[in-house]
């Protein structure tokens, strides 16, 4: 990732300054006019399908050496007719905003499951779907609705310990959540999104790595800049 992204700013040097993206001012607009609403929770969605080990894995990873039951970001690639089912749900309800279901497509929560080398796929995965599901509303009503980039706090937290014991104990560093979090949001951008949206924070360091990462991106020009949206819990 470090060597990649190396690439990337080296790259944006040769670039004019940092761009906007046209659907800033679009959602800037919309916003002075109305309301904008946001779509619900993707994982209590998805449990109401009640899916099992199987399904979780689907064809590509039936014989993957770990339970994957609960990586509900591996349903971008195993079971994507769920994942638009609950986007198209919140988007015929009346959402404006639909969000990718990428709460934990980084490398870090997603070593839980030993499936870094997804990350990427997963995340362009959960753009498309979403995507797909918006273009159906504009065909099918005529409405415009945008696709948030969900970025997820992490399964760690870099500051508080996880030991009692050793209070001054972090399992994760600054440096490896500005990391993770790039992954992850470049593959966000590539995939096409309108809005970034970090979430359901509970540690505010984790989320300033985050808000580094995606500023970082835009300030160095690798891609025009997008709203970025920020949610507490």
């Amino acid at each position: 990732i470090n060597a990649e992204y190396g690439t990337l700013l080296i790259e944006a040097k040769r670039m004019p300054a940092p761009s906007v993206s046209p659907v800033y001012a679009e959602l800037e607009q919309l916003i002075q006019e109305r309301i904008l609403i946001l779509d619900g929770g993707m994982g209590t969605s998805i449990q109401k399908f009640k899916l099992v080990e199987e399904q979780y894995r689907g064809e590509e990873f039936k014989d993957f050496h770990k339970d994957l039951r609960g990586n509900n970001d591996l349903l971008c690639l195993t079971q994507p007719d769920i994942v638009k089912e609950c986007h198209r749900g919140f988007l015929e309800a009346g959402a404006d905003i639909v969000e990718t279901n990428t709460f934990n497509a980084q490398c870090i929560s997603q070593a839980d499951y030993e499936m870094q080398h997804l990350v990427r796929r997963i995340n362009l995965d959960a753009c498309r779907l979403c995507k797909e599901v918006v273009v159906e509303m504009k065909e099918k009503h005529g409405r415009r609705c945008f696709v948030a980039g969900g970025v997820g706090p992490l399964n760690r937290t870099a500051s508080i310990s996880p030991s009692v014991e050793k209070p001054e104990y972090r399992n994760v560093t600054y440096d490896e959540m500005v990391a993770a979090y790039t992954e992850q949001v470049c593959a966000l951008m590539d995939g096409g999104v309108d809005i970034i949206l970090i979430e359901t924070v509970f540690d505010t360091l984790n989320c300033k790595a985050a808000a580094f990462a995606v500023n970082k991106l835009f300030e160095d020009g690798v891609y025009p800049r997008v709203p970025i949206m920020i949610s507490g819990t």
